[in-house]
C-alpha cells in the first residue's frame, strides 16, 4: 500500500510540475474546465514544429509549433456555419508557439511523461472557396513547407482571429506501448472591427472577447496517426466563451430597467 501511494504521489508530483511550467511560462488564466464545445476540429489536423525529434517526443527549447486543420462543425452560437457546405472550407492555423522544451520525467515503472510548454501564439479561422486544403487522404504527399502547408489552410477570407495562452502539450507512454497525449490552453477572440456575417458586425459580435478552453487529443504515433515531417496529428475543440459579448446600450435605455 504504502509503494502504492508513492506512486499516485510522484504521478501527482508530475502533473504538478505540468501545471507550474505552464503557469510560469505565461501570465494566463487558470485552465478552465471543459464547457460546450463551439468550434470542432477531428481527422483533418496537423502540428509540425521548426525542431523536433520524434524519437522521445522531444521539442527542443526555441521550436516554433504551427498546427493547420480543417474545420468539421461549428455548434452554437455558431452553428448558423456550415462546415460541410462543399462549396465552402474552413481552415485555421496556429502560429508563434515557442517551445520551452520537452521534459521527459519518469516517476515509476515503465511509465514515462513527456510535457512540453508554449509561449505565445495566435491563430486564425478562414472562410475559403474552393476545398483545397489537404486531408487525412492526401496529407503525407503534402509535407509542411511544400506548396500547400500551410498556404491553403489560410488562404481564405480571416473570419475570426485570437491569441493563445499556456498552450501546452503531455504525452504518457508505458513501455513500448502506444503513446496517449493531449494538448490545452486558453483563448480569447481578438477581431472585434473585423467585416463579415452577422450584420451588422461580424462573428466576433456574437461571443465577444472572453477567455475559453482550447484543447483535445495528441495523437503522436509515428508511422500511423502522424504522417512523416508533422509531430502529432491533433484533434480537439475551442469550447464557448463563458459570458456573452459587451453589447451597446444608452442611459436612458438602463434607467429603464429599474423605474
Amino acid at each position: 500500500m504504502k509503494m502504492r501511494n508513492l506512486g499516485v504521489m510522484a504521478t501527482l508530483g508530475v502533473l504538478a510540475a505540468v501545471g507550474f511550467t505552464r503557469l510560469a511560462l505565461a501570465d494566463c488564466p487558470v485552465l478552465l474546465p471543459p464547457s460546450s464545445p463551439m468550434i470542432e476540429f477531428d481527422a483533418d489536423c496537423w502540428s509540425y514544429e521548426t525542431s523536433y525529434t520524434s524519437a522521445g517526443f522531444n521539442s527542443n527549447p526555441g521550436s516554433t509549433l504551427t498546427i493547420v486543420g480543417i474545420v468539421s462543425k461549428f455548434d452554437a452560437p455558431l452553428a448558423f456555419l456550415n462546415a460541410s457546405d462543399p462549396s465552402k472550407e474552413y481552415t485555421f492555423v496556429a502560429t508563434g508557439l515557442i517551445s520551452a522544451g520537452t521534459v521527459a520525467v519518469n516517476p515509476f515503472g515503465t511509465t514515462w511523461y513527456y510535457t512540453t510548454a508554449y509561449a505565445g501564439g495566435s491563430f486564425v479561422i478562414y472562410e475559403g472557396t474552393p476545398r483545397n486544403a489537404p486531408t487525412a487522404a492526401n496529407i503525407a504527399s503534402n509535407p509542411p513547407g511544400g506548396a500547400t502547408v500551410p498556404a491553403n489552410f489560410q488562404d481564405g477570407t480571416p473570419i475570426l482571429t485570437g491569441d493563445l495562452c499556456g498552450f501546452n502539450t503531455s504525452i504518457s507512454q508505458t513501455g513500448t506501448g502506444l503513446p496517449n497525449g493531449n494538448f490545452g490552453a486558453t483563448y480569447h477572440f481578438t477581431n472585434p472591427n473585423a467585416p463579415g456575417a452577422p450584420p451588422p458586425g461580424n462573428l466576433y459580435n456574437l461571443m465577444g472577447g472572453a477567455e475559453a478552453s482550447f484543447g483535445g487529443n495528441w495523437c503522436v504515433t509515428s508511422g500511423g496517426c502522424t504522417p512523416p515531417g508533422y509531430s502529432a496529428h491533433p484533434n480537439g475543440k475551442w469550447d464557448s466563451p463563458p459570458s456573452t459579448p459587451t453589447k451597446k446600450s444608452t442611459w436612458g435605455t438602463l434607467k429603464t430597467l429599474y423605474r
